[in-house]
């Protein structure tokens, strides 16, 4: 009998804040999950070619200032893929993409954030040899994103669909696009 009191008083003590509205205020921290597919394109063409797409995976920081229903704040991404093209022995890799740049959201509801990114954007690439890495270049450009936040007590989920394009890398256009979702807490 104690133990189904002591269940009860701990799940009274989670329901209100499961159902709590959110404050989408201070700073927060994500894991995340994609998929992308990073392209390029040549200049003279509309024809787009895929290097590859995979999984990736990383984590978001960020600060989110809250007014009356909007939301502001700067944010810092780093992601890692296994996107890979290979002809033979020769591999090109994406080896990491980080950005940085602010978000701007439209609270929705009690525990809903639709919300946008522009930032700067870095992808790096690496060319291998059978094991040997031949080459090894960075690309900035510019990233912008669309996504829903929702509130999951303590914590909130996310998706995300972004773009971003780094202009010429040797005298082709390089673009990314990926589609994440994730789980995030605010301190």
């Amino acid at each position: 009998m104690k133990t189904i009191l002591v269940a009860a008083i701990a799940a009274a003590g989670v329901v209100p804040s499961v159902a709590s509205a959110q404050n989408f205020n201070g700073p927060r921290i994500e894991a995340r999950l994609g998929y992308e597919t990073p392209a390029i394109a040549e200049n003279d063409s509309d024809d787009i070619y895929k290097i590859g797409s995979a999984v990736s995976y990383g984590a978001e920081a960020g600060y989110d200032i809250r007014t009356k229903r909007v939301v502001v704040g700067p944010y810092v991404n780093y992601e890692v893929s296994g996107v890979k093209l290979c002809d033979d022995d020769i591999c090109l890799a994406e080896r990491g993409n980080f950005s940085a740049g602010a978000r701007v959201g439209l609270v929705a509801g009690q525990r809903g954030l639709v919300y946008g990114k522009l930032g700067y954007a870095n992808i790096t690439l690496e060319a291998r040899d059978g094991g040997s890495v031949i080459d090894s270049a960075s690309k900035g450009g510019i990233q912008s994103a669309l996504g829903y936040e929702f509130g999951l007590g303590e914590f909130y989920g996310f998706v995300e669909a972004a773009y971003s394009h780094y202009g010429k890398f040797d005298d082709i256009n390089l673009e990314r696009r990926q589609v994440a979702g994730g789980i995030g807490i605010r301190f």
